[in-house]
């Protein structure tokens, strides 16, 4: 009974996969891409590349940079059809406080990068990209929400 339940759940996450068009198997490749020219978009403003698909509990840094001695998080949206409106808009609250509890482990645990700890300059930045425009366009999005927006006050 247990191995029939097992196939059943398999099954329905192999549909479930299927009809949203298989897009959790197909965006990875396509957000490495993506990643990779925002890097290189942050290195020809000047930007400093220290870290790349930084993950902790769930939450994932796209790209961490430095710009003097600010550290910055950088969140990478991108969108491939006209239609699908503004990248950054995707970078809501429950985004944003992941975004805000991975960036405070980076701080705590790389003091290379950041030997202030929770001193150090940062900021809170989204780069939206527009794929169907060539040659893509960025929409750097500097300051784009605070940490005391996602943290309640105390």
């Amino acid at each position: 009974m247990i191995k029939r339940e097992n196939h059943n759940l398999q099954t329905i996450r192999k549909f479930k996969n299927n009809q949203n068009g298989g897009r959790k198997a197909t965006n990875r490749p396509k957000g490495n891409f993506v990643e990779t020219q925002a890097a290189a978009y942050l290195s020809r403003e000047g930007y400093q590349v220290i870290a790349r698909n930084y993950a902790y509990c769930g939450g994932e840094l796209d790209i961490v940079a430095k710009q003097g001695e600010t550290i910055v998080f950088v969140e990478v949206k991108s969108v491939w059809n006209a239609g699908e409106g503004n990248p950054a808009a995707r970078v809501n609250a429950a985004k944003q406080k992941k975004i805000w509890k991975t960036a405070c482990h980076f701080l705590h645990t790389h003091s290379e990068a950041a030997p202030k700890g929770f001193e150090q300059p940062c900021r809170f930045d989204v780069l939206s990209a527009r794929m169907h425009v060539k040659p893509v366009q960025f929409e750097h999005f500097k300051g784009a929400f605070e940490g005391t927006q996602v943290i309640p006050q105390c």
